[in-house]
């Protein structure tokens, strides 16, 4: 009976004949690749909200419409993109004018700051011009004797006092004449060289000085000289008015301590 099973099963094998089936793959499963979705480089605005909410409407199920408070939350929220997107764009406006009216403040400015300058070298130069003729003082030693002996000469004995007296030299640094004055008083004082005796007399031209003072018949102390001379002249170097002192000496309008008549 064993036997006649046996032969049964194997009479009907052809049924369970093995399928070549392909091999699965081996290793991990490629990830699929990733989904681009649609945007708007802009975000979303007032237009892309309302044709959402539309769409949205429109494909409700009957059966299940929207809940009414849902309906006015999502109203409330379009209305609060609207005031959103408004107020974006009068923020954006207002500061756009600010930007202008910086930008138009600062070229006013400029323009303001031009013209001063423009007015105060003018100014300058005519309070230049003016002082042509006049006798201009400023740091330094030297001096200028015309054809009939008169020159300026400007000191400072500070404190001291007592007999004063100048030295003048010539291009060659060599002493050419001395003049005894006095009695000199502590400050600034000036002298005229034509009123003093020099022996020899001073030829015309210029000159550099020293000034000592002697307090009760002591020692020569040396003061300050400044230098003192006819303004012949004015000239303008990068814009700026350049006075002429004596014959050559360039020195600039706001380097003078004085002038005088």
């Amino acid at each position: 009976m064993i036997t006649d099973v046996g032969q049964s099963y194997n009479s009907y094998s052809p049924m369970f004949n093995t399928v070549d089936y392909p091999e699965p793959p081996v290793g991990a499963a490629e990830p699929s690749a990733p989904r681009t979705l649609p945007t708007n480089p802009n975000g979303m605005g007032r237009d892309e909200f309302l044709k959402m909410l539309v769409a949205q409407m429109k494909n409700q199920d009957p059966l299940n419409p929207m809940d009414g408070k849902d309906m006015a939350a999502q109203l409330a929220q379009f209305s609060t993109v609207e005031q959103l997107i408004s107020m974006n764009k009068s923020l954006e406006a207002q500061s756009a004018a600010a930007t202008e009216m910086k930008d138009a403040i600062l070229s006013l400015e400029q323009t303001q700051n031009e013209r001063a300058d423009e007015l105060a070298q003018l100014i300058e130069g005519q309070m230049a011009m003016a002082t042509v003729g006049k006798v201009g003082v400023t740091t330094g030693n030297q001096a200028w004797v015309d054809k009939d002996g008169n020159g300026s000469l400007v000191v400072d004995s500070g404190s001291l006092s007592g007999t004063g007296r100048i030295t003048m030299i010539n291009s060659k640094g060599e002493a050419v004449g001395q003049a005894i004055v006095g009695p000199v008083k502590p400050g600034q004082a000036s002298f005229n060289v034509g009123d003093y005796e020099f022996d020899p007399p001073l030829a015309p031209g210029q000159y550099t000085f020293r000034y000592d003072v002697a307090q009760d018949g002591g020692l020569y102390q040396s003061a300050k000289t400044y230098t003192a001379g006819r303004i012949t002249g004015m000239k303008y170097e990068n814009g700026n008015p350049i006075l002429i002192i004596g014959d050559s000496l360039a020195v600039p309008m706001s380097q003078l301590t004085q002038i005088r008549a």
